[in-house]
């Protein structure tokens, strides 16, 4: 028997900046990826090394992103676009279908809209992870 998580209950929260933080749920989700980030690689290969040697830098979590059917009065989504235009780091929270969660900090980098004929208007969040990622 798989012990997977199932997708559908995912859950996408940014803070309010408060302490203790209360966060807002960005609504309507379609799909998400997270943590693509990797460590640097640091050369310490010298005159004497037989191969390429290196050291592993600081971890790196990267960047996320969630797309969503665009909601303009979305609680969430107002607070995510405003933190887009504000430029000052945010705390959001992951919670995953098995109550499993994620917390980090990070900056939302951009809000692409796109559509087309016959559909409706697609949004998406990409958020660059500052610091460390807690899992719970």
């Amino acid at each position: 028997m798989a012990n997977a998580i199932e997708t559908q209950g995912f859950c996408f929260e940014i803070g309010n900046g408060d302490s203790p933080v209360t966060y807002t749920e960005v609504g309507e989700i379609t799909n998400f990826s997270l943590f693509d980030g990797s460590a640097s690689e640091i050369d310490v290969t010298h005159l004497k090394s037989t191969a390429k040697e290196f050291l592993m830098g600081l971890q790196d979590f990267g960047a996320g992103s969630i797309d969503c059917n665009h909601l303009p009065t979305d609680a969430g989504q107002v607070l995510m676009r405003a933190a887009k235009a504000s430029r000052v780091i945010q705390d959001f929270k992951v919670t995953f279908s098995d109550l499993t969660t994620a917390t980090f900090q990070g900056f939302v980098t951009s809000n692409p809209l796109s559509g087309g004929v016959d559909a409706k208007v697609d949004g998406s969040f990409n958020v660059r992870i500052s610091g460390d990622v807690t899992f719970a």
